[in-house]
């Protein structure tokens, strides 16, 4: 499990797990991240939706306080996670639908979520 899920100093670990993404062109890069909320024994202790400002605001105060991030990621087609940094944030790769990469969709998170047979729903909230 360690090498899925490292340990992050400070507690609290947020799991990036899928994108929610505009469909206007324009909005491209505004997106909103759903997250899991990971105690330090790695048990999720909550699940989340956050916007690509304040997911860089939430980033950056902790790299502020303990000199490294509390964000991962699992990107499509990846075995393990990657930490999500803040130089991830200067420029985007047009082929991802995210900054720090390319994420599975709600509607691809939520079938992952069926295959798995588990009795969670996730979908978009105005």
């Amino acid at each position: 499990m360690d090498s899925f899920f490292p340990h992050t100093p400070g507690g609290i670990m947020f799991m990036a797990i899928a994108v929610e993404t505009f469909k206007h062109p324009e909005k491209k890069s505004n997106y909103r991240i759903w997250y899991l909320e990971m105690n330090s024994f790695m048990e999720v202790v909550g699940i989340g939706v956050m916007s690509r400002e304040n997911l860089i605001e939430n980033l950056f105060e902790h790299h502020q306080r303990t000199g490294s991030s509390n964000w991962r990621v699992f990107k499509k087609n990846e075995v393990v996670s990657a930490p999500i940094e803040i130089y991830d944030f200067i420029a985007q790769n047009i082929n991802e639908n995210t900054h720090f990469g390319n994420l599975p969709t709600l509607e691809e998170f939520q079938a992952t979520l069926n295959a798995l047979m588990m009795r969670l729903e996730i979908r978009s909230i105005a």
